[in-house]
């Protein structure tokens, strides 16, 4: 993920920049052309140098660099790397021009284009290291970390801590060593060596886990790597540490670059960075056109709730989301008022095995709430929760806490991507799989995650709602 991820990001970056260099040399063209007479020939002209523009420092930037997210260079060594790109370019574009004699490429315009380019370029970096420093120390898209070290791991601890532009935030440091404990114990929580790792993987809100001790063990390596294979999480190890590791649950490895430091990632959930963020980005959109499109839909069901009972309109409730995240889901209220109170009387009718708590005809569902499952419009509410980025819309129904507590260990995998309002659950029987089946549905998803899937799965859904077989 992190190798892909890096050079997604790098791609899209130098792309734009390529595109704010295009259109600096159209404004400086369009500005010395004002007022004139355009012809043919000079748009040709424009055309031909737009493209050579758009080679040249598609190459350059790549060459210097400059489509790095993470930034350990100063503004100032940012500039300067900016204005050797530039000064190389516009003389590869001077020499095009000894050769072609185009007008567009005389030095008038070759000086402003320059001026120009290379403020725009340097205000872009500058600005978007400031804007994602902004969102990141507001908790936006954080990834949550624990680093494995000892005495030797320091300047890689101090590496990760730098690489603030990826959105890392050290939840701990594990780690035996005492120079450690009184460099980091201020700043981040440090957890002992003796420490099992799964029992802090199961307190602790944990995303990835990165290995970087010098003095390393091949067998606690091939431990921990399958401990976080267990429950979806990441392992990260330096690639001067080499782990055969074999069985069924390492579904994927690959060598990746953390701030220029190679690495070597396990991981069982999907490594499709821009998928991933194509999902995010649909989740948004089409939450957003669904809150809109159907809001008189939701104003008649809040009507209906008020009336059938009078209580409140939405219920509630803590669920826990990705990697162990707790937070509110939104319902339409479908049980009484006091349905919460009265579930303890009704374990003895539950129909679920497991640690779910299921009843066909539950005496607490409301007239209206009947209804509104059958419909599964109870979980349009759900939409809110996409679009604060807690859930998505294809993915494992969030469960409660109480069950969560519950569950085996290779259970808690479903947990590794973000809960969603429909998955293969729910359009295959739901109530009628049982609760063993309906875990090893919410792993097949994982495993075999693909934006076409979650396209099906959604066309599956309306049609569940539109036959009505909710209970």
């Amino acid at each position: 993920m992190l190798k892909e991820r890096e050079y997604t990001l790098e791609k899209i970056s130098i792309i734009f920049q390529v595109i704010l260099s295009l259109a600096c040399f159209s404004l400086v063209w369009w500005f010395q052309n004002l007022g004139t007479e355009i012809q043919m020939v000079a748009v040709t002209e424009l055309k031909h140098t737009l493209i050579f523009i758009a080679l040249l420092w598609f190459l350059l930037l790549e060459q210097f660099g400059l489509g790095r997210m993470s930034r350990r260079a100063s503004y100032v060594s940012l500039s300067i790397s900016y204005f050797k790109l530039i000064s190389i370019g516009s003389g590869f574009l001077f020499a095009i021009n000894v050769l072609t004699q185009y007008e567009a490429l005389e030095l008038t315009n070759l000086f402003l284009f320059s001026v120009l380019n290379l403020f725009v370029l340097s205000s872009y970096k500058n600005s978007f290291f400031l804007i994602m420093r902004f969102f990141r120390r507001r908790g936006y898209s954080i990834r949550q970390i624990l680093v494995i070290a000892d005495k030797g791991s320091e300047d890689y601890i101090e590496r990760i801590i730098h690489t603030k532009d990826w959105g890392y935030n050290i939840r701990g440091i594990m780690t035996g060593c005492d120079s450690l404990k009184s460099n980091y114990q201020s700043r981040f929580k440090v957890i002992p060596e003796r420490k099992n790792l799964k029992e802090v993987l199961d307190r602790e809100t944990i995303d990835e886990v990165i290995y970087c001790k010098t003095d390393y063990n091949q067998d606690e390596i091939t431990r921990f790597i399958l401990e976080c294979a267990e429950v979806g999480i990441s392992f990260h190890h330096y690639t001067g540490m080499i782990s055969k590791v074999h069985g069924h649950k390492i579904k994927r490895s690959s060598f990746s670059l953390l701030n220029q430091l190679p690495f070597v990632t396990y991981m069982t959930t999907p490594d499709n960075y821009a998928g991933l963020k194509l999902k995010s980005a649909f989740d948004f959109f089409f939450s957003l056109f669904v809150v809109i499109l159907i809001s008189p839909v939701f104003l008649l069901i809040a009507i209906a709730i008020k009336l059938d009972d009078g209580g409140p309109i939405f219920f509630r409730q803590e669920r826990v989301g990705l990697n162990g995240r707790r937070f509110s889901c939104f319902k339409f209220r479908t049980m009484v008022a006091n349905a919460e109170a009265l579930k303890a009387s009704l374990m003895g009718q539950n129909e679920q095995d497991g640690p779910v708590f299921k009843i066909s005809m539950d005496p607490r569902v409301t007239r209206v709430g009947r209804f509104l499952r059958k419909t599964s419009l109870d979980e349009l509410p759900q939409f809110f929760n996409v679009l604060r980025g807690e859930m998505s819309v294809v993915g494992p129904r969030p469960p409660i806490p109480a069950e969560v507590e519950k569950y085996k260990r290779w259970q808690i995998r479903r947990l590794s991507m973000k809960p969603g309002i429909t998955c293969i659950w729910q359009v295959s029987g739901r109530n009628d799989i049982p609760f063993e089946e309906w875990m090893k549905l919410d792993m097949q998803y994982i495993d075999n995650w693909s934006l076409f899937q979650d396209a099906v799965l959604i066309l599956r859904t309306v049609k569940v709602m539109l036959v009505g077989t909710g209970k």
